[in-house]
């Protein structure tokens, strides 16, 4: 059955009082391992308030790391085992799930999880379908035709950001009724619990300046450009160090690069997967990121919320978190000389590097806390759904 589009629900659905028991919503992602769209999920749906909402939590893959969590916190949390090569085992599994828990609404994360709900969704009753675009796609083509044929068996998706929603209208083609944006959000508290990773251990000098790179070693990410910039910088900034912690299938070819090798060993630091990413942005002196795409990512915001500026590319989401000349750096994705001016201007003032980050943890708490994402998320599944948001003492009328 297709769903109207999401503004046009929103805009025409009654506002009926509460019900007097909270509301049954499904969370569905591809997997629980822990990444950005993964966490963004779990902190999504351990901060709804439990009077209003009944959330549970479906996974298409095998059992993950962050399940635990979300159980321990009063969450159900099914994890569907299936292969991602079985996509048609997913959608049954899936539709048995979600039969079981008959919720009111869906709110799906990531491309397989939006199709798997909207395919599965009419064999548990029907229930409102919200997608989830989390990232600018440029290498999946199919991804995109597939997402925009079946987007009308959904009510629409949230888009990540701004950068997000204009890449699904320009590339994904989709309808602009269909879409809304929430960011996300972030816990400034574990960010301010961690400490700050003792330099020595990573062979950088207590008084060097510190560039760090967090995030999977990829064509996405562009790490190439980096060592090219660094190479750059190293050869200006007698005091300069990169720091690259992550891992991916790109991490051999990087580690034996030309640029790479051209970069002094005692100022390139290979970390690999490393799971204080808060200790180690404490540790820094600013993060850089030269993404060639994006969604919302987390990493920045961690950055912000530890008080170290970025210098980044203006790339979906990035653009929408940074505020170049006061929260950091934004250069063209893919310019290496661009991306090392930035460097180099960056590493030519401290005092203005701990201005501009003060400025991001400001602009994170002003904008994008993670109370702000669930009160956001509730208050559009309360208006799909045709019920009053967030009235003080709404009356209670039954499902």
């Amino acid at each position: 059955m297709l769903q109207p589009p999401l503004l046009r629900r929103i805009a025409e659905a009654p506002r009926l009082p509460w019900p007097d028991r909270p509301v049954p919503v499904a969370l569905v992602i591809t997997e629980l391992d822990v990444g950005g769209a993964e966490r963004a999920l779990v902190a999504l749906a351990t901060g709804l308030d439990r009077r209003r909402w009944a959330p549970s939590v479906f996974a298409l893959g095998p059992e993950g790391p962050l399940a635990p969590a979300l159980r321990s916190a009063g969450i159900p949390a099914t994890c569907l085992d299936v292969n991602p090569k079985a996509p048609p085992l997913a959608v049954a599994r899936l539709g048995r799930a979600l039969r079981a828990a008959r919720p009111r609404l869906i709110q799906s994360f990531l491309f397989h999880a939006n199709v798997a709900s909207r395919l599965a969704a009419p064999m548990a009753g029907s229930p409102w379908v919200i997608g989830g675009l989390r990232v600018a796609e440029r290498r999946q083509a199919w991804h995109l035709t597939l997402d925009r044929l079946t987007a009308p068996l959904g009510t629409g998706s949230v888009c990540v950001s701004e950068g997000v929603r204009r890449f699904s209208l320009r590339d994904g083609r989709l309808d602009p009724d269909r879409l809304v944006v929430i960011p996300n959000g972030i816990d400034p508290g574990p960010i301010d619990a961690a400490v700050a990773v003792d330099r020595s251990t990573l062979g950088v000098p207590p008084d060097a300046l510190l560039a760090l790179f967090a995030g999977r070693l990829d064509a996405q990410k562009d790490v190439p450009t980096l060592l090219d910039a660094a190479d750059r910088v190293a050869r200006r900034c007698p005091d300069w160090h990169l720091a690259i912690a992550g891992d991916g299938p790109d991490r051999p070819p990087l580690m034996r690069s030309d640029a790479a090798a051209r970069i002094p060993g005692d100022r390139l630091r290979w970390l690999g997967r490393r799971p204080d990413v808060p200790g180690l942005l404490k540790a820094a002196d600013l993060l850089v990121l030269p993404s060639r795409w994006e969604g919302m990512p987390n990493v920045v915001l961690e950055a912000m919320a530890a008080r170290r500026a970025v210098v980044a590319s203006a790339v979906e989401g990035t653009e929408d978190l940074v505020v170049a000349g006061e929260t950091g750096w934004l250069v063209p994705p893919g310019d290496a000389e661009a991306l090392a001016s930035a460097l180099i201007e960056a590493a030519a003032d401290r005092r203005r590097l701990q201005r501009f980050g003060r400025a991001g943890r400001d602009r994170v708490e002003r904008h994008f806390t993670i109370d702000r994402v669930v009160e956001a998320y509730g208050d559009l599944w309360a208006a799909v759904l045709g019920l009053a948001a967030r009235a003080s003492e709404p009356d209670a009328v039954s499902c």
